[in-house]
């Protein structure tokens, strides 16, 4: 999931800025989602146009409309997000978790457990499975994916997919993972149940959820950017304590943590951030 995205500019008028506080207020005592952990501008202009096309013209009034109806709020808080993405996009990305990342954890462990953070509709945590058989078939292999959007979930837990999210995919994979089928008049990709044995998918709000624990690998990739500097500190730090000694955070193309090292990670190549391998012993001996 990408959260809260925009474009266009809106306006913002002192009497909409304040209209605005109180409706980020109403929203987190009704539905527990705090607004203010998102960067203002995207959040404000994303917010505004869909006010604007319920034909609100007051942030309070378009929340009682919300309000009225527990399906309609739920189907806004969803609608915040918007699903971008596709199986090995960044393909570089996932060949140095090929080569290097997986093979160095399936050295550790037999079985590995993954999480798929911000999964959107499963093409990350998809690729992750493709690997996983790849590199250690018949194994009972963990990969959660989350996402804070019910409607991606249930496409996640399908695994069907359209032509353009295979794009960047290997064509072996795409020949060996992938059955083509049609539905309504289109011509689609459904994953191979070999792959949907390794997969749960749950929602999960990263900025208010209690997070799940011992992960060899979390891939948080081109999420936490929409949010504010605030809030990717502390997820960072959720990161850092959900992963095994010696697990990996794997972070999208343009995303950097400039303090892992006060955090406690390491950086051992690009997009990977690695806990310490040196507590590794420390963990076993306390399990």
């Amino acid at each position: 999931m990408q959260p809260i995205a925009g474009g266009v500019s809106v306006p913002k008028t002192p009497e909409l800025l304040r209209d605005f506080e109180q409706f980020k207020q109403l929203l987190k005592r009704r539905a527990g989602l705090d607004l203010d952990q998102y960067k203002f501008e995207q959040t404000y202009r994303r917010i505004y146009t869909m006010m604007e096309r319920a034909g609100y013209q007051r942030f309070t009034d378009y929340f009682n409309y919300l309000a009225a109806d527990e399906a309609r709020l739920r189907g806004f808080i969803d609608r915040l997000a918007i699903n971008v993405s596709e199986l090995f996009r960044n393909p570089e990305q996932f060949e140095i978790l090929r080569t290097q990342v997986l093979p160095d954890l399936l050295r550790r462990s037999l079985h590995l457990k993954l999480w798929s953070a911000g999964s959107s509709y499963g093409a990350e945590a998809y690729s992750l499975a493709i690997l996983l058989h790849e590199l250690a078939p018949n194994r009972s292999h963990q990969i959660l994916g989350t996402d804070i959007d019910q409607e991606v979930l249930e496409r996640a837990r399908r695994g069907v997919f359209a032509e353009s999210d295979l794009r960047s995919a290997p064509t072996e994979y795409k020949q060996k993972y992938f059955r083509a089928i049609q539905e309504n008049g289109r011509t689609l990709y459904e994953a191979d149940p070999a792959l949907k044995r390794y997969l749960k998918f749950e929602r999960h709000n990263l900025l208010a959820d209690p997070y799940p624990q011992g992960f060899d690998l979390i891939a948080c990739r081109n999420v936490v950017i929409y949010f504010s500097d605030e809030a990717k500190e502390r997820i960072f730090r959720e990161f850092y304590n959900a992963l095994k000694p010696g697990g990996y955070l794997f972070l999208g193309n343009t995303e950097r943590i400039f303090n892992y090292a006060q955090i406690g990670f390491e950086n051992p190549s690009a997009f990977f951030y690695q806990k310490p391998q040196q507590e590794v012993q420390r963990w076993r001996n306390a399990s």
